[in-house]
């Protein structure tokens, strides 16, 4: 597979800076327009809707580790494959959090609280809402995930700003993260793409997982 780099990461840089200039005032009165209360369903933490997957970054980890006593394998594991070298080794990006069997989430509880609540990763912390760069686009869109907290609510001003400043650090934290991410990556002449069925449940695997510390060897593993 032939790509270069320092295209996206040059591209990445721009979008760093339009996400810096995200207005939260702004972002704020758009969420005040979308009726939304969270319910408390726990629905986002199981699989059976469709991909429930948290893509987690180092330092989420780190943080889960700290304040859990938890080892890193204990939280997460390599996200799903999207390409395999020459040697047989699948190439991943970024983690993702454990989830039981079922599909549901680790840390969902019985009575559908989340054990690292006050620790989670942003995906959860902002769901079901996001930003996205369109093509062409200065300002990042919102973006709505199904949930059936939306039409239940409405946010008041105070929670529409933190909600704001929440979704503006977090585009912040993942074009940062993309960019370090793209700064490590080489050796990438022989990846071929892969799909999720030619991937073998239950066999074990060699996993590289890149980051934004670089790459992380994962040997052996058949969690998928």
């Amino acid at each position: 597979m032939e790509f270069n780099t320092t295209h996206p990461i040059n591209n990445n840089y721009l979008l760093l800076s339009r996400a810096e200039d995200v207005h939260v005032s702004m972002l704020a009165r758009q969420l005040m327009d979308v009726d939304f209360e969270c319910t408390g369903c726990g629905e986002c933490c199981r699989s059976h809707l469709g991909d429930n997957s948290v893509i987690v970054f180092p330092d989420e980890i780190q943080l889960i580790m700290e304040t859990q006593k938890l080892g890193w394998n204990e939280i997460c594991r390599p996200s799903t494959p999207q390409f395999m070298d020459s040697s047989g080794t699948f190439h991943s990006f970024e983690w993702e959090l454990i989830k039981h069997s079922s599909g549901t989430c680790k840390f969902l509880q019985e009575n559908c609280t989340c054990s690292i609540y006050d620790y989670r990763p942003w995906i959860c912390r902002t769901y079901p809402f996001y930003l996205v760069f369109e093509y062409a686009q200065i300002t990042p869109l919102l973006s709505i995930s199904e949930c059936e907290g939306v039409g239940a609510g409405s946010f008041s001003k105070e929670s529409a700003i933190e909600m704001a400043t929440l979704l503006k650090e977090r585009i912040i934290s993942e074009v940062k993260e993309e960019i370090q991410l793209l700064e490590h990556l080489n050796g990438y002449e022989d990846w071929v793409l892969v799909r999720n069925d030619s991937i073998e449940k239950g066999v074990k695997t060699d996993v590289a997982v890149h980051d934004s510390r670089g790459l992380i060897l994962v040997s052996g593993h058949d969690k998928w």
